[in-house]
This record gives structure tokens, sequence and C-alpha cells, in this order.
């Protein structure tokens, strides 16, 4: 069971959308499993670290990682989600709880590993949740404290997926993607301009960042043509019927 001493409550009311939860057969969740399945072909060692970054709030950077962290926890393996984003902590929230400790209070050695992480939020699924701090959060990352508690964590976890916030509100991806084998760019459909990407790009080929790939998320579709994407929205409606047995 989750650590109980760091829950406040369960069940809060902005939880995001789990789609291995209650639509498994959902197009969306067959994307997540070819997102699992790229991932895995990519990096086929055990204990490894993947980043999830954006360039903006709101593209969808924690869904997607947190469905991608639950896809890989069914397949067998232990995962941990670890919310790097101590400015504006959410990963917690895709399951319905709040927390009142984090990842900050570890790294400033005000709490123990053990009484912050929430074990068995689904099954081989945990959490290192974070809380607000009014602090120097890269200074936090930037030191041995980060890194060395990545190397204890990686002894313990298949997997370790850390939430990092958007490129424009920090670096922090970047300072994280030292410590990690490789980076998922998340990018909200129509939301970014080629220059923020091509910006994103160069700050994380600077520190010389493994990236996986990107990952197109919140397209409408309904919301396109049939000149450009006709076929696109006739294929989504084809897996629709297929996955619920429609001829």
């Amino acid at each position: 069971m989750a650590n109980k001493k760091n829950i406040e409550h369960k069940h809060v009311a902005h939880k995001r959308k789990m789609f291995f939860n209650k639509e498994q057969d959902s197009h969306l969740a067959e994307s997540l499993r070819i997102l699992r399945t790229n991932l895995h072909f990519m990096e086929e060692k055990k204990n490894r670290i993947v980043i999830f970054t954006s360039t903006i709030p709101k593209e969808g950077k924690s869904t997607v990682s947190a469905n991608y962290a639950m896809s890989v926890a069914m397949s067998g393996e232990k995962v941990l989600i670890v919310d790097c984003d101590i400015r504006r902590p959410r990963a917690h929230s895709s399951f319905g709880i709040e927390v009142n400790k984090g990842l900050g209070e570890i790294l400033l050695e005000k709490e123990s590993l053990e009484d912050v992480i929430l074990k068995d939020i689904e099954p081989n699924l945990d959490i290192l949740p974070s809380t607000h701090l009014n602090h120097n959060v890269t200074e936090l990352f930037l030191g041995n404290r980060m890194k060395n508690l990545l190397l204890e964590l990686r002894k313990r976890y298949d997997l370790i997926v850390l939430d990092t916030p958007p490129l424009v509100i920090s670096t922090d991806a970047v300072i994280l993607s030292e410590y990690s084998d490789g980076v998922v760019y998340v990018c909200g459909y129509d939301m970014v301009s080629k220059k923020q990407l091509i910006q994103s790009r160069k700050i994380l080929d600077r520190a010389k960042a493994n990236i996986y790939g990107v990952v197109v998320n919140k397209i409408d579709k309904d919301g396109y043509s049939y000149g450009n994407y006709g076929y696109y929205n006739y294929n989504y409606k084809y897996y629709d019927e297929y996955s619920k047995g429609e001829k």
C-alpha cells in the first residue's frame, strides 16, 4: 500500500485521465503501447531513466509520462515516477493523490526517501512526489544529492520516469539529462512555434542529451480538413471500430 503518512486524501477532483485503467482498447491506449514498445527497443537495458519534458506548460507532458509509466508497470516491470517539477508539482495528481512532502524535502535532507516515496499506487508502480518549494530548485538538481539519489533509485527500479518542467520555465530537464538514458519531448499540436521548438532542441543538444523522440499530443482527430488529414481521420475511425469488434 502507499505510504499513508505522505497522503492527505485520495480521489482529488482534478485527476488526470489514465488510459490504462478503464480504456484498454482506446486508440490513445494503443498509441501509448506503441510508445512503450518503441522506447523498449531504443533502450533495452534495465534500470533505465527516461525524462519527459515539453516546451511550454499544458502540452500534456505529465499525462503522457504517467500513462507511459503505467503501461510499463502493467508489463511487469517495477516502475517509479519522480516528479521533478518542484515549482509546479502535479505528477501525483494523475492518480488522484495529494501529498504534504516530496522530492525537495529529500534533497534538503528534511525527509528520508522511505518516508516520502508512495509505494504500490498501482501494481508495480511507485511515485516519488514533489511539493512546491520557495527555493532555488536548479541548485538542488546541480548538486550531488540528486545524482546520488538517482543512483540509489536505479538499484531499485527497472524504469524511472522523470517528469520535468517545460523548458520555457527552466532548464531542469537539461541538467537532469546528464543522469538519464534519454529524453522524450512532448509537443502539443499547434501549441508551440517552430522557433520555440528549434530553440528547445538547441538547448538539449548543447547538453548532449539523448533525445529518443517527440510525442505529438492533443491532436483533434475531428478538426482536420479532408484535403490534408482525411485518411488520418479515417484510420482513427477504423481503429475504433476494430477495437470494438465492429465490422
